[in-house]
């Protein structure tokens, strides 16, 4: 072989290494790992969020739940439901994950992070035709800014034919820059992404806060069977609380309290037990209840309290009917 074909043959050789490091840099990065049931693209999501949760829309679609409720009023999440009056997408057949990060209270809106098959081109003219947003660049990705002004100000950045981001114009903005540059602010909150870490994933919905989530509830609640102006029973406080949960072939849900120790988790136990004994007593004029009450069981582990609850569609078909029953006819 010549030495000029040698030459060619080595550099292409090494062209294609290179190819091939940057596309395992690209997808092999750390940075785009999933975290638990996480998907690594929500790591753009902001540092100061005092909650995360996600939700598999496509387990959802799959469930019994969504067979028997999805027409009532109030069963979708409400990020999808403005997702979809704002953009027109349909969520059983474009959506397969939703991750939401915020912080609590009223006017609060998290950054939704929704994962998927999106036709931009579609979307977009859609947005532009019917005069629903304005279309504008920015930190390399296509943002659309709805037509509220202010705080309450609204946009959707296409990030890519997989993944969008909705929520408030700033924060928005502020995520789609850390894409650009290749930043992941979630990850700076490693108290947070560790309760993420400790989430199964193959969960339909899931939620994890941490204590500063927790330090706006309330200290104390009303005893079980004491009056308005009766007795009331404090509550240890929490670090940290969990929530995940299944549609099928029941809904099940799983809550971990992680309290400040072993003391408080049996306390904060005994007051969970004492609510579900309440309702036990309400059994014989609501023999629904007796069941519901059975469903739920309470346990501790070391400073975690863990309450867990299986409750057949059966039942809360009993409980939808008697819920009916009970609605007063409106005035005529």
């Amino acid at each position: 072989m010549s030495r000029s074909r040698l030459a060619v043959l080595v550099s292409t050789i090494v062209v294609a290494l290179g190819v091939l490091a940057g596309l395992g840099a690209l997808w092999l990065n750390p940075a785009r790992a999933a975290v638990g049931p996480m998907p690594g693209e929500a790591l753009i999501l902001p540092a100061d969020a005092r909650f995360v949760m996600g939700f598999d829309m496509k387990r959802f679609t799959a469930s019994p739940f969504y067979a028997r409720y999805a027409t009532e009023r109030g069963m979708e999440p409400e990020a999808l439901r403005e997702l979809e009056e704002k953009t027109g997408l349909n969520p059983a057949r474009d959506v397969e994950q939703i991750v939401v990060a915020g912080t609590p209270g009223p006017g609060q809106v998290g950054l939704v992070l929704v994962t998927g098959r999106f036709d931009l081109y579609k979307l977009g003219r859609t947005l532009e035709t019917e005069h629903k947003a304005r279309g504008y660049n920015h930190a390399g990705a296509t943002l659309y800014a709805f037509k509220e002004e202010g705080p309450d100000a609204v946009a959707l950045a296409f990030l890519d034919e997989t993944a969008l981001l909705f929520g408030r114009r700033d924060r928005v903005e502020a995520a789609t820059a850390s894409r650009t540059k290749g930043e992941t602010p979630l990850k700076k909150n490693a108290a947070l992404l560790g309760l993420v870490e400790k989430v199964r994933p193959g969960s339909t919905f899931w939620m994890v806060g941490d204590q500063s989530l927790l330090a706006s509830l309330p200290t104390s609640v009303p005893a079980p069977g004491a009056s308005a102006d009766g007795a009331s029973v404090n509550l240890p406080a929490l670090k940290s609380v969990t929530v995940t949960g299944d549609l099928d072939p029941q809904v099940s849900l799983a809550v971990t309290g992680e309290a400040a120790d072993e003391a408080a988790a049996r306390n904060l136990a005994d007051v969970v037990r004492g609510f579900v004994a309440l309702v036990s007593l309400q059994a014989q004029q609501k023999p629904e209840l007796k069941q519901l009450a059975s469903a739920v069981s309470v346990a501790t582990e070391q400073n975690r309290v863990l309450v867990s609850a299986r409750i057949p569609y059966e039942m809360i078909d009993a409980l939808k009917g008697k819920a009916k029953a009970g609605t007063p006819d409106p005035v005529k």
